[in-house]
């Protein structure tokens, strides 16, 4: 059960009332001493004023320093049934030339209102009480009759009529009283109990909202955001309070989310699906699976509710099963091309440069043969990495320091012919050892790899940066260039075998490379956007232990 509403506030109403009450009725003396001098004296009216203005100051100090609601609402009621007396014996009170005796009833109610039923009756049994108690008094010649001059010659029924009238009116506006006030009360009490449960229902579809691992979004029919649930904000980076009545179009960044487009994709299929790609505000890309399904609410255009997931996980698994597969069909055409291929090119390749070293060449024939044995060493380099696909995985050797094996090789490029005019090659390392279990020709090629990509991303020029760096319990290898970058398609085939974005690429470089860092349990991302260049990043296994010089 709920607790009744307090009293407190709603005595200080009643107090409030007393005093406008007692001011319109001083206003009132004031006109008619000012008007009539004919009429009985008024001055023990402005008596009983000044006392009733004295005791509401009282009663807010007792209010105030000492709170006893209910005590206090007794003590004001009967306080004020005793005035109402002196105001009726004052003035009279049983014709109709005073009204005064119609605020027994008024007070009456108020009482019933603050303090219910059986409450009320008692209240309008004292006003009974006082009424009669003063006619009596001045009918049997124990006080003097001042208002009520004509008591003493009322016929006896006449008199008690007008107690019993009075005594009835109390009772009736007792009844009333606690009756709307008990219904109140009770109307007050469901609304509380349905307040609480709409707020534990609201609270309950937050957290249901909430516990679910999938992002969710409402918007109106204009495709305008109302809310995120708190998964759907950590998948887009944003909070609700940033991105409310945003357009999804404008978040999200897909035509698919146009409104026209999600009213008829929704109306004709119920449920729409589609994957999009969204950028978070730090930059990071990530492919979304949304599903729109229009809300159920009683408008015709209600809005919209998506549902989407972060499915960037699962397609860079798809990826790496693709590139398995790849590379497995890759060893199995290795295995034959080794055949086919090797023996008849080694014998193009000598035969080629015997005829280089005869006398009386013309210089035709010399650049042609140049021609078939620069294209032979290209093909013969091709079937070596069809060979190197093909061969069986061996386990990294032992542990070794890769930061000298990297300080080597950027050495060597720096001085090779890899590296054009207007390229520079710039190496950085924090404080080794730099200790993996890997086999440091791999980890070579796996530099020379990334590196000759860099570089030929660069044919305008630029510095190709290289950093190796402990980083928990990995070593981080990055490389970065200042090239032409790549867009979201081209990053997720790069690692894919035979896929290549420059004319005389054979596609397999970064398939290699990724299948030696996969060989000594590491991992490679690629950080990449069009006109800004590319960033490389290798991840392999830490080791803590110390390799000899």
């Amino acid at each position: 059960m709920i607790a009744s509403p307090p009293l407190e506030p709603r005595l200080k109403r009643l107090m409030l009332f007393r005093v406008v009450m007692i001011t319109t009725l001083l206003l009132i003396a004031i006109y008619v001493e000012a008007v009539s001098e004919t009429l009985r004296p008024v001055n023990p009216l402005y008596y009983l004023i000044a006392a009733t203005y004295a005791l509401t100051i009282l009663y807010v100090l007792a209010l105030r320093f000492a709170p006893h609601p209910e005590a206090q609402v007794y003590v004001q009621v009967v306080v004020d049934l005793l005035i109402i007396t002196g105001l009726v014996y004052l003035t009279g009170g049983t014709g109709t030339r005073t009204g005064f005796m119609l605020l027994y009833p008024i007070s009456v109610l108020s009482g019933s209102i603050l303090l219910y039923r059986g409450k009320g009756l008692l209240l309008a049994g004292l006003a009974t009480l006082f009424y009669a108690g003063v006619l009596l008094a001045v009918r049997s010649g124990a006080i003097p009759p001042q208002g009520l001059a004509d008591v003493p010659f009322m016929l006896e029924k006449h008199l008690l009529y007008s107690i019993f009238v009075t005594g009835v009116a109390c009772a009736t506006v007792a009844l009333i009283g606690s009756y709307l006030s008990e219904s109140l009360r009770d109307v007050g009490e469901q609304l509380e109990e349905a307040a609480e449960q709409v707020a534990d229902l609201r609270e309950l579809n937050k957290v249901i909202v909430d516990s679910i691992h999938s992002g969710l979004i409402t918007a109106d029919s204009g495709g305008h955001i109302l809310y995120v649930n708190n998964f759907g904000e950590s998948i887009l980076g944003v909070r609700t309070a940033d991105i409310r009545e945003r357009p999804l179009r404008e978040l999200i960044g897909s035509p698919l989310l146009e409104p026209l487009a999600l009213q008829a994709r929704a109306s004709y299929e119920g449920l729409a699906r589609f994957e999009v790609v969204y950028r978070r505000p730090d930059g990071t890309a990530l492919d979304l699976g949304v599903s729109v399904s229009p809300l159920a609410t009683p408008e015709p255009a209600g809005g919209y509710l998506l549902v989407f997931q972060n499915l960037t996980e699962i397609k860079r698994l798809e990826q790496q099963v693709r590139i398995k597969e790849k590379l497995a069909a890759v060893g199995e055409m290795a295995a034959h091309l080794a055949h086919e291929i090797r023996n008849p090119l080694g014998s193009i390749s000598g035969s080629a440069q015997v005829l280089m070293g005869e006398a009386n060449m013309s210089e035709e024939q010399e650049r042609l043969l140049a021609i078939i044995t620069r294209e032979s060493k290209r093909l013969s380099e091709t079937l070596n990495h069809f060979l190197y696909q093909a061969r069986p995985a061996l386990p990294p050797s032992g542990p070794v320091d890769i930061g000298r094996a990297l300080e080597e090789a950027v050495t060597l490029l720096r001085n090779g012919p890899e590296v054009r005019d207007g390229q520079s090659v710039e190496f950085e390392s924090d404080q080794g050892p730099h200790v993996c279990l890997a086999d440091p020709d791999q980890i070579k090629q796996v530099f020379w790899n990334l590196a000759r990509n860099g570089l030929e991303a660069m044919p305008g020029g630029g510095v190709l940066q290289v950093r190796l760096s402990s980083r928990g319990d990995d070593l981080v290898l990055s490389v970065r260039d200042e090239g032409r970058g790549m867009g979201r398609d081209e990053q997720l085939r790069v690692f894919e075998p035979f896929h290549s974005e420059t004319p005389m690429g054979t596609g397999l470089g970064l398939a290699i490379v990724y299948r030696i860092v996969r060989e000594h349990r590491g991992d490679i991302t690629i950080r990449s956007a069009p006109a800004r260049g590319t960033e490389v990043e290798v991840r392999l296994p830490r080791v803590l232990v110390t390799v000899p010089a």
